[in-house]
């Protein structure tokens, strides 16, 4: 549980800094080169950014694709980290037997 709640947390926090460097355009990350490979390798959810653009419609667009990306995000990595500890879990319990 400790495991999956890091994850979470971290996916949330992450999802975070690539929105706030994104929003304040930190390196030219609205110009679609190389720091925006980075950012959507490490936040695969940051792809919805494209949909509203930089400057968005209204305000209750950018808090839904934001909470969109930022729990996205979270339950993304929260994955991951389950399913790394179900194969670490399943090795463990090789080497034991053995």
């Amino acid at each position: 549980m400790t495991v999956l709640s890091l994850s979470f947390v971290l996916g949330m926090a992450v999802a975070l800094a690539v929105y706030f460097a994104w929003r304040l355009n930190v390196g030219g990350l609205q110009a679609h080169g190389f720091l925006t490979a980075i950012a959507l390798t490490i936040c695969p959810p940051f792809v919805l950014s494209l949909v509203i653009g930089p400057i968005p419609d209204s305000d209750l667009v950018l808090v839904l694709v934001v909470g969109t990306i930022v729990f996205a995000n979270a339950f993304l990595y929260a994955g991951a980290a389950a399913g790394g500890y179900f194969v670490f879990t399943l090795a463990a319990k090789k080497k034991v037997r053995r």
